[in-house]
């Protein structure tokens, strides 16, 4: 199932929210084709919002990388993160009442695989999985879980690694 297709079915969702189309806000130039497609036919989708474990996938004016959000210029923590490869990872999904966070590598070797960005294990290695290796396989896998649980840590989720191991893509 493309992006296109998977949109459709979730506009079917009355458990699910797609918000509109905003071309106005400019994306980096080196994000995955499948995110830039998402982008051009929605800004963001709430996700079973009622549920324990709903989430949103944020439209492009939250488009930023993870540490700007989890981690504002004025915390001290944003200095210790400066050159490591998480500078590359922006937010794509969040559920901020859990603490829960999803980012997207931009880099070239990465780009597109999502990981677990936990705000108390964000970027740490060993601590950050891999649960998508790219946005449509996220989409799709936060969508068919229908916000009863995080499906990377269920028991019957394949492992796809570490952000920090070899690439994947």
């Amino acid at each position: 199932m493309n992006i296109t297709e998977l949109i459709n079915l979730i506009k079917q969702d009355q458990n699910c929210e797609i918000r509109p189309a905003n071309k106005e806000i400019a994306l980096p130039t080196n994000i995955p084709d499948d995110l830039k497609e998402f982008y051009e036919l929605t800004d963001g989708i709430k996700l079973f919002e009622s549920k324990t474990y709903g989430i949103t996938i944020i439209g492009r004016e939250e488009f930023i990388p993870t540490n700007k959000y989890l981690y504002p210029k004025d915390d001290v923590i944003w200095e210790e993160l400066e050159g490591e490869i998480c500078n590359e990872w922006y937010l794509i999904a969040k559920a901020d009442e859990m603490s829960q966070y999803i980012s997207i590598d931009l880099t070239s070797e990465r780009n597109g695989q999502c990981y677990d960005s936990f705000y108390e294990t964000h970027s740490l290695q060993g601590d950050s999985a891999i649960v998508a290796k790219n946005f449509t396989d996220l989409l799709k896998n936060l969508y068919a879980n229908k916000g009863e649980h995080w499906y990377w840590l269920q028991e019957d989720f394949e492992k796809l690694g570490d952000a920090y191991d070899e690439p994947i893509v």
